[in-house]
């Protein structure tokens, strides 16, 4: 599995459009759809060490929750020793924190018309809480993860407010039907606009200052451009194309004059993106924001880089980030993340969804057929 500092890297998308196949509708309950979720479920266990933050240290090298580059962790061991050790010594909680869930990325080829979290989402806090609870039987104190819910990254790339907020509105319910307690807080990076003093022309400096290096040729942001970029073409808001045209768009195969307009709206618009989404992610890092709502908080990530901890987001099965597809799970219990433009590939699927529920679309699909 690709890895970049930058993002995410997602499974490339479909090359056609085959929507699910779906032959029959489920009601559940939370409590019956979390059983169906622990099949994804791991035991993590910590590995011998002379000191606690030795053996806590060892819990991010587990094979289960290792992502990345393997030499990350040995290559800036004494960095992680002293953060845990901070901790230690106190005898508090360990303090993580992850940006996660901003919102269902709008592309019919990734999600459809979901607007909620669904039980991707689930799959995931419940492999964060897979690491807390092996925090927890090393160091009786136990930790506490805070995920920066990152909805304000729509104001980079576009996205309908009424997207962001249906998500939102979600997480709440998705967090219960985990079942991960109050373990996993939820901090939304929305007050960044009041934290951060003269915040929007701050956000313009930076991303001005951002291009001035691109015409530069900086050698670092040119390289982050071009691993950024490929994913955010593929998170433009798109709602509203016909997916078996954006499917074709997408497919550098295709030679029909008429995808060109599409081509260009999603190029012109990933570009900016990028100088609009890396200035964002500079102003957090840089004023001090981070410190103010999580004094001494270790970065917990999935872009995977040797000042951070990376963590398995889902399982080894599925290389699509929740929020970017829909959940599949097979005869045999496992669980997958995949693009719901691909899901007809699979043959007949049963339609999963949590009663009372207030988005009507599936929360999760299974399959009916090997």
């Amino acid at each position: 599995m690709a890895t970049s500092e930058f993002i995410y890297i997602n499974a490339p998308l479909p090359a056609s459009y085959q929507p699910p196949v779906i032959t029959g509708h489920q009601v559940l309950t939370a409590e019956e759809l979390r059983d169906l979720l622990t099949s994804n479920d791991v035991t993590v266990e910590a590995a011998a060490g002379d000191t606690v933050p030795e053996r806590l240290l060892s819990i991010f090298q587990h094979p289960e929750v290792l992502f990345g580059n393997p030499d990350y962790i040995p290559e800036n061991r004494a960095h992680w020793l002293e953060r845990f050790e901070y901790f230690v010594q106190r005898d508090e909680p360990i303090a993580f924190i992850a940006m996660a869930f901003p919102y269902k990325v709008p592309n019919p080829l990734k999600n459809g018309q979901r607007r909620a979290p669904d039980l991707g989402e689930a799959l995931m806090l419940r492999r964060f809480a897979a690491v807390l609870d092996a925090v927890r039987a090393v160091y009786p104190p136990g930790a506490r993860l805070t995920i920066l819910e990152e909805g304000i990254l729509g104001r980079c790339q576009g996205v309908d407010p009424r997207d962001i907020a249906a998500y939102r509105a979600g997480i709440r319910q998705i967090a219960d039907l985990a079942g991960v307690g109050d373990a996993v807080a939820f901090h939304s990076l929305d007050d960044m606009v009041e934290r951060i003093p003269n915040f929007e022309a701050r956000w313009y400096f930076e991303q001005e200052r951002l291009r001035r290096l691109w015409d530069e040729g900086d050698a670092y942001l040119r390289h982050g451009y071009d691993e950024t970029t490929p994913g955010q073409r593929a998170s433009i808001p798109t709602r509203d194309y016909n997916p078996d045209t954006l499917a074709k768009a997408y497919d550098p195969s295709q030679t029909d004059s008429a995808l060109r307009y599409v081509r260009q709206y999603l190029e012109f618009v990933a570009h900016r993106q990028f100088f609009a989404y890396r200035g964002l992610l500079n102003l957090r890092d840089t004023t001090g924001y981070l410190e103010e709502i999580a004094p001494a908080a270790i970065k917990l990530t999935v872009s995977p880089k040797p000042t951070n901890l990376a963590v398995l987001p889902v399982n080894r099965a599925s290389g699509i980030l929740p929020y970017h597809g829909a959940p599949v799970r097979d005869l045999a219990g496992q669980w997958t993340v995949q693009y719901y433009g691909s899901l007809g590939s699979l043959g007949d699927l049963t339609a999963l969804h949590l009663d009372g529920d207030a988005d009507q679309e599936p929360i999760g699909f299974s399959r009916t057929q090997a």
